[in-house]
Parts: C-alpha cells; structure tokens; sequence
C-alpha cells in the first residue's frame, strides 16, 4: 500500500502541477480520478500512515492538530494549527521524506471558505530547488485547495527568480535580507484578489515578500493560508 501512495502523486499530484503530460479537463474527471486513487489507497493518517475514517487527517494515537498560535508580522493571515506533532512530523514527512501525497491530506485543513473568485497562489520554489526535492509542498497544496474552493489555481504568478540560501538555520534578521527581491509577480492579475499558500510560517519573511511582489504586479488584495506556525515567532 505504501508504494501505490507514493507512486500516485507521479501521475495525480506532480506532474499536474509541474510538468503535465496530461490534463484532467474538469471537475468530474477530477473527482473520478480521486475515487479511483481512493480505491487503491483508502485514507490514512498523515502523520504515521494508520487506516482513518474519510475526511480525518490524523489518527487518535496521533492526536488532533495542535491549536493555532496567534500570527504576527503578517497583514492578515490565517494557520491550520502550531508546528507541532503531529502536524510537524506530517510535514516533514511530506517535504523531506518524499511522500507529496501527503499534501492531498494536509489540504484538508486549510480553510476554503470566502476564496471564490481568488487566485491560488503557492510560495513558489526556486528552479534548482524544485529539482532537487522534485515537487513544491506549496503548489500541491494550493491545487488541492483551489479544486475545493472553485478559485484559480495560479502557480504562474509568483516566481523565486533568485536563488536563496535555505531559511532554517537563518535568524529573523537574516531570513528578511535573504529574501529581499527574491521574488517577481507576473501582472496579468492585476485588479485581482489573491490568497497566497505555504506549509509552515516561521518569521513570516518570505510570505511579506511574497505578498510585496504581489501588490507591486497590481494585485489588489491579498490573504495569507499556511498549514502551521512556529508557536515563537
């Protein structure tokens, strides 16, 4: 069962995204192609993989999400829950562990509502770091998203034209210089409403960057959808 799980996302989650040998046309063959891959690997827990009921993402050995802590820094925003397990060890799972179908369970837990009519934008990944984990945590989120929401997935907006060095072992200070200019918006969604989305905020750097490059391309209006946040920002 573990290797029809991380053999679906080649064809289901990937290269729908990045690189489309294919396109699923509409809604009803989405949904088809979810029902089949429902029939192959039923819902599991995010966090250990355990058999779950449809539409729960974790386990009651792993436990519920943790609270969401309050967010600052950014101008509004909304968080599933605390970096925390077993949201935290889901997430990781996902980015290090190459496991992108557990994006499909994490999506879940991002809120919908209100968000017709907006671009989806994901906090896009440089190209070289795209290849290098081979797809983009963000991307996958916000396509599963926008498909329950009915708002248009945008991965083209937003490009990281600058390659940066990782953020994880960056202080505050230094996360904000290192991704000053580091991204580009399109203008094609000028006079547009965005909601912009990422797995984990820690200091928020890159999502106000982001969210600068989006304003200075024209968009009018934009809100902020993460899985988790670091509780000490």
């Amino acid at each position: 069962m573990k290797i029809q799980r991380q053999l679906a996302p080649s064809a289901f989650d990937v290269f729908g995204v990045y690189w489309p040998p294919f396109h699923i046309p509409s809604r009803l063959a989405q949904r088809s192609a979810r029902a089949l891959r429902q029939l192959v690997a039923p819902d599991y827990c995010a966090a250990c993989d355990a058999p779950v009921a449809p539409d729960t993402v974790f386990c009651a050995s792993c436990g519920p999400c943790p609270a969401a802590p309050p967010l600052t820094g950014i101008e509004e925003g909304w968080v599933a829950g605390a970096y925390a397990p077993p949201l935290s060890t889901a997430i990781l799972r996902m980015k290090f562990g190459q496991r992108a179908d557990i994006a499909d369970r994490l999506a879940g837990l991002l809120r919908a509502g209100d968000l017709g009519g907006r671009l989806i934008v994901p906090v896009p990944l440089h190209y070289s770091r795209l290849v290098e984990r081979g797809f983009n945590p963000s991307a996958l989120l916000s396509k599963r998203l926008s498909e329950r929401c009915g708002g248009e997935h945008a991965p083209w907006l937003l490009e990281r034209w600058r390659d940066t060095p990782h953020q994880s072992h960056l202080s505050a200070r230094e996360r904000r210089d290192n991704v000053v200019g580091a991204f580009v918006a399109r203008r094609d969604a000028a006079g547009r409403r965005a909601a912009l989305i990422d797995d984990v905020i820690t200091t928020g750097s890159t999502l106000v960057a982001c969210t600068q490059a989006l304003y200075a391309a024209g968009v009018v209006h934009v809100t902020v959808l993460a899985l988790a946040a670091t509780p000490t920002r």
